[in-house]
């Protein structure tokens, strides 16, 4: 079986393992693992020995988008990912509408309704909204279901 265009081979291997775990202990060293990989190419590129050179994981949008999708599946399988929600903030604010979309779903499905971050992605829903592309207006709208609570409405 062939791990996809869309899919790293570190990323089809993850899934393989936690599909064949045969305990939830065994699952949880896997997730455990897997939180570990992703702080460390979070941080890669604050430890990187050149100031300001671009951290190899935010330096390509598809890298960005998997490295969310893996958040996500981290928390998913109860485990906390919140060092990477900012991440996720910063891809729904993306150029890119694909980016924009992974960004928000990721912010819908892990973001407490209390969480400071989400008072941070109003601004973006708004000028979403206010946009002159039909799809742009379609994913504010569709974020701010999901992320707007009743104490960010008058924001809106």
């Amino acid at each position: 079986m062939s791990a996809g265009t869309s899919l790293s081979k570190e990323f089809f291997e993850l899934l393989k393992a936690i599909g064949e775990s045969k305990s939830k202990q065994e699952e949880d060293r896997i997730i455990v693992k897997e939180v570990s990989t992703l702080k460390r190419k979070l941080e890669s590129g604050a430890s990187s020995s050149a100031p300001g050179a671009p951290n190899p994981l935010l330096s390509s949008k598809k890298r960005a988008k998997e490295f969310l999708v893996r958040l996500l599946y981290v928390e998913m399988l109860g485990h906390d990912a919140s060092f990477g929600y900012i991440k996720a903030v910063e891809m729904a604010a993306s150029a890119s509408l694909y980016h924009k979309r992974t960004g928000y779903l990721v912010c819908g499905a892990c973001l407490a309704p209390s969480h400071e971050f989400r008072f941070m992605l109003v601004n973006q829903m708004q000028r979403d909204m206010q946009s002159s592309h039909v799809l742009e207006i379609c994913g504010g709208l569709i974020a701010a279901a999901q992320l707007i609570t009743s104490d960010m409405v008058p924001a809106m």
